[in-house]
């Protein structure tokens, strides 16, 4: 600031000494001259260095606010699964299609991993569902406990367990070989304390769906395996040395008792059956 002034100082006593100078006895010119222009000049480059001179245009000063443009992004709408209107099955595990709900009836086809097959019934009780054999004609029945049905299940038929099948005759030989003594084996243990770990699921009330394990203990030692009996009807079997049975999901009224029973048998016959009964809750 201090600068600016002395600055304007000098100006105006440059000016007054040139008029002084120019102008003979002091008398004031008649017209205008290259001194006064010069004045004039030097009175507005003064101007200029006073602090809020005009110096620039108001655009010049403060440019444009920058447009911000605005770019309309679309998302496509994903696709919608539809659900199969016919049920179809696949399995986790490669899995027999026998003619009945246990390996006591004849294996007939299998559904393998990366197969699917359609869905045409269903046994709850056994946990079985009968489909369209995958390699052949007819129907066949799947075990459900590797499998996964897409589709609407609720209309499917409920299939009776068909009867259990009579062991085929075999051809008599021509000739008639050298007799040998095959010992008699002996009727297997009774299998002791069946015991059912329940899991109960409430559903549309009063019914609930029974499920859990079913686990025993094994008394013999020459066993071909269990028959697994639910209510008195044989559902299922496994083989010997085997303790365990998933009992399938079962729908029934609430307070319904269950009797599961466990048999142990082998080529002399079976043993007494072992039963414990639960209900839900």
């Amino acid at each position: 600031m201090l600068r600016k002034k002395s600055v304007l100082l000098l100006y105006a006593f440059l000016i007054v000494a040139l008029a002084a100078c120019n102008l003979p006895g002091g008398a004031a010119p008649t017209e205008s001259t290259g001194i006064e222009d010069l004045a004039l000049t030097i009175t507005a480059q003064a101007q200029l260095l006073q602090p809020g001179s005009d110096t620039q245009s108001t655009e010049e000063q403060q440019p444009p606010a920058e447009q911000f443009t605005a770019t309309l992004e679309f998302t496509a709408a994903p696709d919608s699964t539809a659900t199969p209107s016919v049920p179809q099955v696949s399995v986790s595990t490669n899995t027999n299609c026998r003619t009945g709900p246990s390996t006591q009836y004849d294996l007939i086809d299998a559904l393998v991993v990366g197969q699917t097959a359609e869905v045409v019934g269903k046994n709850a009780i056994t946990n079985y569902w009968i489909i369209k054999r995958p390699n052949g004609s007819g129907n066949c029945w799947l075990w459900g406990e590797y499998a996964t049905v897409s589709g609407n299940t609720a209309n499917l038929p409920e299939y009776p367990v068909p009867p259990t099948p009579t062991p085929k005759a075999t051809n008599t030989p021509t000739q008639t070989p050298t007799p040998t003594f095959t010992p008699t084996p002996s009727l297997p243990a009774p299998v002791n304390n069946p015991v059912v770990n329940k899991v109960c699921a409430p559903l549309v009330a009063p019914n609930f769906q029974y499920s859990g394990v079913l686990t025993w203990e094994d008394q013999s030692n020459n066993e071909t395996g269990f028959n697994i009996y639910l209510n008195g009807a044989l559902i299922s079997n496994v083989g010997a040395n085997i303790t365990t049975f998933g009992i399938p999901p079962l729908p029934f009224p609430q307070g319904t008792p269950v009797t599961m029973g466990v048999e142990a048998f082998n080529g002399a016959g079976k043993a007494a059956i072992k039963t414990v009964a639960f209900s839900c809750p």
